[in-house]
């Protein structure tokens, strides 16, 4: 069994991340079930998603061993397994590094509702702390955050970025997107509440 399908589909979708600017260089990772099994299909380290291919896409049994495939799963493995084992309603998992979001976990600020698509679709956005890339205390606090918040399907990491579960990787990939669109949103909503008189006085509104 060469796993071809599911390996497209992640790289696939590693694709869409890195080119909607939610990733950069070799960062972030995605994961996924593999139907009808135990195993996990996800992203080799060091491999930038723009020029994913099926063949960084490696699969994995529940504690982290190569059973298909070349190379090394993401640093950030733990984490993935770790979710996924603990949230078995999840499909599918996306860390990445999008900007906005780092930016507001960066200053203590859980991901505000600005419109009632964030609300309905993702819910409450809790942040972690910061802690070193692939480290055991990383892992720690991001299975941690999906324990305490059941309802979540989303976090802020300060220093670090977002991840994102879903029922598939389609779902997970629209929660990554809603967070950051909705962390801009927030962003110009504050610059245009600092600058609301002079926004009247130019535009006449």
């Amino acid at each position: 069994m060469d796993f071809k399908e599911v390996r497209q589909e992640v790289a696939s979708f590693c694709h869409f991340v890195y080119e909607k600017g939610y990733t950069q260089a070799s960062g972030g990772n995605l994961s996924c079930r593999v139907p009808g099994t135990n195993l996990f299909a996800i992203k080799k380290t060091a491999v930038n998603m723009r020029v994913m291919t099926e063949k960084d896409v490696l699969i994995i049994d529940e504690d982290g061993n190569v059973v298909y495939g070349d190379g090394k799963p993401s640093k950030e493995a733990g984490f993935h397994l770790g979710v996924l084992k603990l949230r078995t309603d999840m499909n599918a998992f996306i860390h990445c590094h999008p900007n906005y979001a780092i930016a507001l976990a960066n200053n203590d600020i859980e991901l505000p509702f600005t419109s009632v698509t964030v609300r309905k679709v993702v819910g409450h956005v809790p942040y972690i702390e910061s802690a070193p890339a692939g480290s055991e205390e990383l892992k720690n606090y991001v299975i941690e955050a999906f324990r305490k918040y059941p309802e979540s399907k989303g976090i802020l990491m300060k220093e670090h970025g977002v991840c994102a579960a879903g029922v598939s990787l389609e779902a997970a990939y629209n929660v990554v997107d809603l967070i950051e669109q909705t962390a801009k949103q927030a962003c110009i909503q504050v610059q245009i509440a600092q600058s609301r008189e002079k926004f009247r006085e130019l535009f006449n509104v």
